[in-house]
């Protein structure tokens, strides 16, 4: 008690540190001697225990001093609990400087393997830059989390590593020798400080690799997840609930200033996030990273605590994490409930490599999904990619903040107003009553305010930031649309019987793209800038397209997805990233071209932007020199046994059609899509029908496809353009894909 009056005595002379850490027990922004008034009472026993500043589980004499310390101008030291177990995932979150500690043991059985190299295995969600996190073993010193000190397994490397296409990475980095011992070790881990719009980091996995390179020397059961499902609210008290509310809809927001202090913002959280805040509820935000997150904004300690409450009370599902992309595509999630879609398949669902897509997709070697009258499922069909998280959906900059009345004044604004007083939940006729609405909202988006953005030719400062977080508010308000009236489990009231079990309506994803939004490569404020961040997030909000709305027997020329375009983007994501293996994902997009233009029910004699489009579904990228590099890792048989299927589905449709059809549809160039005086020799072999035969069946003959399958294309070529030299055609022999005799 004497070593208590003494700490109570020089209390006084204590400057205060103006706060955002869990040494504010009044929660008021300061750390002072208020703070330590309320810990020496708490060791006293004069009031609850309510702090664990050094993981014990209790309140005593070093909890005092370590707010005292922070009082004084240090650092608020929090140290994780002592138990055996180490509860998943470590949050590391608050300002800059906040560690979390957390002990483990090697078993003596494994000592052997500790006397040569040590590494640290580590997954990460979070990791968005260089200088953002760092950890300490034991007595090592820090050591940097950066490109140069870890080794990024898997695909997280080839998509852009840090602050890259994956938003939560797994690697290994080298210890110091003599690091880990048998026995009790701590691990520390650091947020260095914010970019200015960071909080923090997740850790979802750790161990210690032996000597031996493989060998994991943390047993398994030393770990615990945290479910979320046990959680409770900081406060139950109905007061602290109706002022989390009101906060989360009416504070006023601070955001900091790479030069120091702090900005006022017009947005308050419900403008950012879903306007009741069922997205942290969905996607199971912890009290914690709520109350840091409100910190970072300006907000006090108790203040965040009272948003979490809030947060906590709602009554809405909450199956997702923070860390699992929504809608991230995987077997079985059409049989669960709609409810849980957008939680997607987990980072559990994301392959290893593009090839090991191929048992999903030809399942037991069988293609009969393939076939244009049949449908491929996109939801449930797992891809090699992580799909933005939901961190990456939310805007970094809210429109009016970037945009001022610019952004209030325009109808993107206003019929987001108009939707929302006037849909209904699980309320299909009032979803159906406000069809066109929708349309026009998503048009006044795309075709109206972000249209002007992107002419306006400026790309410097933050502009790219404001310009893709524009979009980016766009998703969210859709996705608040959907979840809270239950729209995309009624697809039927809009699309009519042919639609899927569950969708979204219009084609938001596609335009988010940084490619659609014309944001230039390469550009500070997307990603960690480098031109592979900005292909991997183009290509991947065309995947959430696919996912989210893939035609529902619609498919009006390039929308909802501009199939034949989607064709380049991957070829040139493979190409920036090395020539990474892409082709099951071109093929899924070719496979589901030819589906939706089929299930549209039209005929080319519509033409161009209304019916099936012949120059839409291309096949001939299967046989395309620049297209070649996709197919790296697949071998040379299942190559020939996927492009021989393919093009027997493909033919199958296609000669469905009559030649009077053929002859009376226009291409987007007012061409016929065939005619009897076009020499298709002379056509451009992208862009036009007769180029395209021309140049593809010879190649397909090169890379395998039986001839006489060849041949029989072509004697049907001949039917729409008998000007062509299809003997010729047929006798072509290649030296490769990029020269063929017919040429």
């Amino acid at each position: 008690m004497r070593r208590l009056a003494f700490l109570v005595a020089v209390v006084p002379a204590m400057l205060a540190q103006s706060s955002t850490s869990p040494c504010d027990l009044n929660g008021d922004g300061v750390v002072n001697v208020a703070d330590v008034q309320i810990a020496v009472n708490e060791v006293l026993g004069l009031s609850a225990c309510t702090m664990n500043l050094d993981g014990t589980g209790t309140c005593d004499i070093t909890d005092v001093q370590r707010i005292i310390a922070a009082a004084l101008g240090g650092t608020c030291n929090v140290t994780g609990s002592a138990s055996s177990n180490i509860t998943l995932p470590v949050e590391v979150m608050g300002v800059a400087g906040t560690t979390h500690s957390a002990s483990f043991n090697v078993p003596s059985s494994s000592a052997s393997l500790l006397g040569g190299a040590q590494q640290l295995s580590l997954q990460i969600h979070g990791l968005k830059y260089e200088t953002e996190a760092s950890v300490q073993v034991n007595n090592s010193g820090w050591l940097p989390i950066s490109s140069s000190t870890i080794a990024i397994q898997g695909l997280g490397g080839t998509y852009g590593g840090i602050g890259g296409g994956f938003h939560t990475l797994t690697f290994t980095m080298n210890l110091p020798a003599g690091t880990v011992a048998a026995g009790t070790n701590t691990i520390t881990f650091k947020f260095n400080a914010t970019d200015g719009i960071t909080s923090g980091y997740r850790v979802l996995a750790l161990n210690v690799i032996g000597s031996d390179g493989s060998t994991q020397l943390i047993p398994s059961s030393t770990f615990v997840w945290d479910n979320p499902n046990n959680w409770e609210p900081p406060s139950s008290v109905a007061s602290d609930i109706a002022a989390g509310q009101s906060l989360w809809s009416s504070a006023s927001l601070t955001v900091p200033n790479t030069s120091g202090g702090t900005a006022s913002i017009l947005a308050h959280c419900s403008d950012c996030h879903a306007v009741d805040g069922r997205d942290l509820k969905y996607f199971n935000y912890s009290n914690n990273s709520i109350a840091v997150r409100s910190q970072f904004h300006g907000l006090t300690a108790q203040q965040g605590n009272q948003i979490a409450s809030y947060i906590r009370s709602l009554n809405a599902p909450n199956p997702g994490r923070p860390w699992n992309p929504p809608y991230q595509p995987g077997p079985g999630l059409d049989s669960l409930p709609v409810s849980s879609w957008s939680a997607g398949a987990g980072l559990g669902g994301v392959l290893s490599s593009d090839a090991a897509m191929q048992p999903f997709l030809a399942p037991n070697g069988s293609t009969t999904s393939w076939a244009a009258h049949q449908y491929l499922n996109p939801r449930e069909l797992p891809i090699a990619l992580q799909l933005p998280d939901w961190n990456s959906w939310l805007p970094q900059v809210h429109p009016m903040d970037a945009f001022g009345s610019t952004f209030t004044s325009s109808q993107m604004n206003t019929l987001y107003a108009t939707l929302r007083s006037t849909l209904q939940p699980n309320n299909a006729a009032a979803y159906q009553a406000q069809l066109y609405t929708i349309r026009d909202w998503l048009a006044a988006a795309q075709a109206g305010f972000l249209l002007g953005l992107e002419n306006s030719g400026n790309w410097s400062g933050n502009r790219p930031q404001t310009v893709y977080s524009a979009a980016l508010w766009m998703m969210v308000k859709e996705w608040e649309l959907n979840q809270e009236f239950g729209l995309e489990g009624m697809p039927q009231a809009v699309f009519g019987s042919k639609a899927n079990v569950r969708s979204w309506l219009g084609n938001m994803p596609f335009y988010s793209s940084p490619n659609m939004l014309h944001i230039p490569q390469g550009i500070q404020g997307i990603g960690n800038g480098t031109p592979v961040v900005w292909h991997y997030l183009a290509y991947s909000w065309y995947h959430v397209q696919l996912i989210l709305n893939d035609g529902q027997g619609l498919q009006d020329g390039s929308n909802p997805a501009d199939f034949g375009y989607v064709n380049g983007v991957l070829k040139d994501l493979s190409s920036v990233t090395g020539a990474s293996p892409e082709a099951m994902l071109n093929m899924t997009w070719l496979i589901k071209a030819l589906q939706a233009y089929t299930l549209d029910g039209t005929t080319p004699a519509a033409g161009s932007q209304t019916g099936f489009e012949p120059t839409e579904v291309q096949a001939v990228v299967l046989a395309h020199h620049d297209w070649n590099e996709l197919w790296s890792a697949t071998p040379a048989s299942t190559r020939t046994a996927f492009l021989t299927a393919y093009l027997q589905y493909w033919f199958a449709q296609y000669s469905s059609f009559t030649v009077a059809e053929y002859y009376q549809g226009k291409d987007g160039g007012g061409r016929p899509w065939a005619s009897a005086t076009d020499v298709p020799a002379n056509d451009d072999f992208l862009n036009q029908f007769g180029g395209q035969l021309w140049w593809m069946l010879p190649r397909f003959r090169y890379l395998g496809v039986d001839p006489n399958l060849t041949f029989q294309v072509s004697a049907w070529a001949a039917t729409l353009f008998p000007a062509g030299n299809w003997a010729l055609n047929n006798a072509a022999t290649c030296l490769g894909l990029g020269s063929c005799t017919s040429d």
